[in-house]
């Protein structure tokens, strides 16, 4: 009876270290980056949402035809501040960073007509010329994330608009972006460490089992 408890105790721990494989975390789990270059350029509408004298909220959106992986729609939420002595302004998709109190946290999302899409946060500076009416920015979009085959993905990208200049807030506004840089995506694989282990519980639950039935017979 003692060879015949030992020998199915080693049946179900054996599939037991196949199902902990299974579910490990990814971050325990070795793991391949693959880099996807990012070049295009988004033709956007922006709309500004007076908060404050020299502050806005903006919504964006935008199409492009030549974005990579089919990532044709950029979609966003920011917050900007505004010199107007100057004409220098700043862009931040977070609102603390104007001291904003009970407003959402800004975005940048680009995406796809399915579930592949690309979470970031958006860092700008840009200066208006009062002359032309034409507003020019720079900055940088930091991928924190992403979903269906960018899920994990990290990284930071560029950015150039030019769009002109409404004196009327809400107006709906439409200008280029044009987007540059590379991402990562980290794609999990099944570790190899707990592989002998697991056949070694298997080859010794069927050793043990033959002994058993050996013994049994005699």
């Amino acid at each position: 009876m003692m060879i015949q408890s030992t020998a199915f105790k080693y049946v179900p721990l054996a599939f037991t270290l196949i199902n902990l494989i299974n579910f490990l975390p990814s971050t325990a789990r070795a793991t391949t980056l693959t880099t996807y270059p990012f070049n295009a350029t988004y033709d956007v509408v922006v709309t500004a949402n007076e908060i404050t004298p020299n502050l806005e909220q903006t919504l964006i959106s935008g199409i492009s035809t030549d974005a990579p992986d089919g990532l044709t729609k950029v979609n966003g939420l920011a917050y900007s501040q505004t010199n107007f002595t100057t004409g220098v302004f700043s862009s931040n998709t977070d609102p603390n960073t104007f001291g904003l109190q009970g407003y959402p946290l800004g975005f940048i999302t680009f995406s796809d007509n399915g579930n592949d899409s690309l979470f970031a946060n958006q860092i700008t500076t840009g200066l208006i010329d009062f002359n032309t009416l034409a507003v020019t920015s720079l900055g940088t979009v930091t991928i924190t994330g992403g979903s269906g085959q960018f899920e994990n993905a990290t990284g930071i990208l560029t950015f150039s608009q030019v769009q002109p200049l409404s004196l009327q807030p809400g107006v709906a506004l439409q200008g280029q972006a044009r987007v540059n840089g590379a991402f990562q995506v980290a794609v999990p694989e099944p570790t190899t460490n707990a592989i002998p282990l697991v056949m070694g519980a298997i080859a010794a639950s069927i050793f043990l089992r033959r002994r058993y039935q050996v013994v049994s017979s005699s």
